[in-house]
């Protein structure tokens, strides 16, 4: 963890994470800054499974 922020990596890529953020264009990174009512967060899946 870098300044206790996590960090998920995805499995797809850069076209495909753009699509999965509603976007027509490829994503290299993503930051999270306020999740509000989605839950992205809870969707990603637990370390170590």
């Amino acid at each position: 963890m870098l300044a206790q922020t996590g960090v998920h990596h995805y499995s797809g890529n850069n076209i495909e994470l753009g699509t999965a953020c509603g976007k027509y264009f490829r994503v290299c990174s993503l930051s999270i800054t306020d999740p509000g009512d989605s839950d992205i967060i809870k969707s990603m899946p637990k370390e170590g499974q």
